[in-house]
């Protein structure tokens, strides 16, 4: 029987984070763009690379701090699934600023190089 994903670890810069329920891992890759011709049909389509981000909910606990988090930059994360599959995405940095929230939560994405599996 097969191991299905169930719980992830987050780490940055070998450093686990408290991540909850709820991280996803967009590995980037490739964008397509089609290319229509004029009356119907396509000429063709174009790629452009693009990065990857994790999306991640913190546990807001007394050593987490939101503005640490949001200087972070060049960070190598990995996406550890207890089913046996391993993500790396280096040059990583807040997209946007972290959120903390009374919820008990710190939300927020890291965008960096495509992952790599490893």
């Amino acid at each position: 029987m097969g191991r299905i994903l169930g719980e992830v670890t987050i780490r940055m810069n070998s450093k686990r984070i408290k991540a909850k329920k709820g991280t996803t891992l967009n590995p980037g890759g490739v964008r397509r763009t089609k290319h229509p011709k004029p009356g119907g049909g396509i000429w063709g389509t174009s790629r452009e690379s693009i990065g990857g981000s994790i999306s991640v909910i913190i546990a807001a606990d007394e050593d987490v701090d939101v503005i640490e988090i949001n200087k972070v930059e060049d960070a190598t994360l990995t996406w550890e699934g207890d089913n046996g599959l391993e993500y790396m995405m280096t040059s990583a940095s807040a997209m946007e600023p972290f959120t903390v929230s009374d919820s008990g939560e710190i939300v927020g994405t890291f965008e960096g190089d495509a992952a790599e599996k490893i």
